[in-house]
């Protein structure tokens, strides 16, 4: 009966796909035990493999020797690696059993991608579900903290989530699984062990059915909820957000008119990094001047204005603000990528009589004699300086760009030519009066800028 459930879970949730097999991440307990037997019954094809995390000396060896010798008991591949977790937790400054956890699944997924596992299954079940929403409410969580741990998310499945901690020690008993206890599961210093040793047996003591009936119907009911929030969620942002050149524009008014724009806000920028504190900063300085900058770690927020005047939030991943230095020692002749966004192209012509400058702010044509090698394109700097065409002096750059009333971000994307150590010309915007064409000039160095 208890394997007819097995397998009826695991077609409902079309967690397995044959005949590849499936990699069982197997520490020797009770739950791993029993699903690796379950997947022998049920001739299942599969294969174990077992992280040695170095934390209890001669106990997770033994650990190891029990996993290897069911693998071999079964005639299953088994796969096994050892890692000095307190050494990697210290050097990344988490806690150990963040480390562990990552450890395991970077190394789940070179096996999956160097064997061809369908799958990595891991043992969880009812129990691991309702310590984890338990620990997500204390440490505070939405919608999706409350719909506990999901039969699959990504390559990673949960073939036992159909069952209780007691049912699989049933079956265990039943069956006659081996199986180890690992000493650190009586450790109340754990904040889960202290969930699963005080609070839930509190818990089902109010409510027995907590597990096998009441729990399993609410979570369907939030799963239910939440796959509707995402729609929700995915319709607003459509209509919110516009699409430019390297970043998204969140314009001021639409996100004002958002019903609950703090939560939707919030939930939009949750997979950028953003933490509730910046959204909630950010909504509130919309009514105030811009060049307000919220920082993520891979992204970053900027509540700009537009060239047309329209104010909002302007998203934008770190990698495009990178610093970078293209160093010409002579006339290209091929096109020049610069930042993976744009290329320079470079034309090297006589001068004629009928020839004339092109209007398009992106070509520059400078006096080639004039210019002295290396040429560089890079990013302007603060306290750059040029001296625009038609200046006796200089300006500095920002000012320039200032008086121009970029937005922002755009102003931050603004490129320059240097000749030798001097700016020949802000890309797009204005040329040095140095390097200008004049009756003298005999040869004209056409630059054309693109965006690629």
């Amino acid at each position: 009966m208890f394997r007819e459930r097995f397998l009826k879970f695991i077609n409902e949730n079309k967690l397995i796909a044959p005949p590849n097999a499936v990699l069982l991440a197997v520490s020797g307990g009770l739950d791993s035990m029993v699903m690796a037997h379950l997947f022998h019954q049920s001739g299942l094809p599969f294969a174990v493999a077992h992280v040695n995390f170095g934390l209890r000396g001669a106990e997770s060896d033994a650990d190891a020797a029990f996993v290897e010798n069911s693998a071999q008991a079964y005639g299953v591949p088994f796969h096994l690696t050892r890692v000095d977790t307190a050494t990697i937790a210290a050097g990344r400054g988490m806690s150990i059993q963040m480390a562990a956890r990552d450890l395991r699944y970077s190394w789940f997924t070179e096996l999956v991608r160097q064997h061809g596992y369908t799958a990595v299954a891991t043992a969880h079940h009812q129990n691991d579900v309702l310590e984890t929403i338990l620990l997500n409410l204390t440490r505070g969580t939405g919608l999706a903290g409350l719909r506990g741990i999901l039969p699959r998310q990504g390559e990673v499945i949960r073939p036992l989530l159909f069952a209780t901690r007691d049912e699989l020690a049933a079956y265990a008993h039943e069956a006659s699984t081996p199986y180890r206890e690992d000493s650190s599961n009586a450790d109340d210093k754990y904040a889960r062990n202290r969930i699963r040793h005080r609070v839930v047996p509190v818990l089902t003591e109010l409510n027995p059915a907590l597990l096998t009936e009441t729990l399993p119907r609410s979570l369907e009911k939030l799963r239910a909820a939440d796959r509707l929030l995402e729609h929700q969620l995915a319709q607003s942002w459509q209509a919110v957000a516009e699409q430019q050149a390297g970043r998204i524009w969140l314009p001021a008014h639409k996100l004002i008119d958002v019903r609950e724009s703090a939560f939707q806000l919030g939930e939009w920028l949750s997979s950028y990094g953003f933490r509730a504190d910046q959204v909630n900063a950010m909504l509130a300085c919309l009514s105030q001047a811009t060049g307000q900058v919220f920082q993520s770690a891979s992204h970053r927020v900027v509540h700009d204005r537009l060239a047309s005047g329209q104010t909002g939030l302007s998203l934008e991943p770190l990698s495009q603000l990178d610093e970078y230095a293209i160093i010409l020692h002579d006339w290209p002749v091929a096109p020049i990528e610069v930042a993976e966004q744009f290329e320079l192209v470079v034309e090297l012509v006589e001068r004629t009589d009928g020839f004339s400058i092109p209007a398009d702010p992106s070509v520059a044509c400078l006096d080639a004699d004039q210019l002295r090698f290396p040429l560089t394109v890079r990013p302007w700097h603060l306290g750059d300086r040029i001296q625009p065409l038609g200046m006796k002096g200089t300006k500095l750059i920002s000012d320039l760009l200032n008086s121009n009333k970029l937005p922002r971000l755009e102003r931050e994307r603004i490129a320059v030519l240097v000749s030798d150590s001097e700016i020949a010309w802000v890309i797009g915007h204005r040329i040095s009066h140095r390097f200008r064409i004049t009756e003298q000039t005999r040869r004209i160095a056409q630059f054309n800028w693109r965006q690629k």
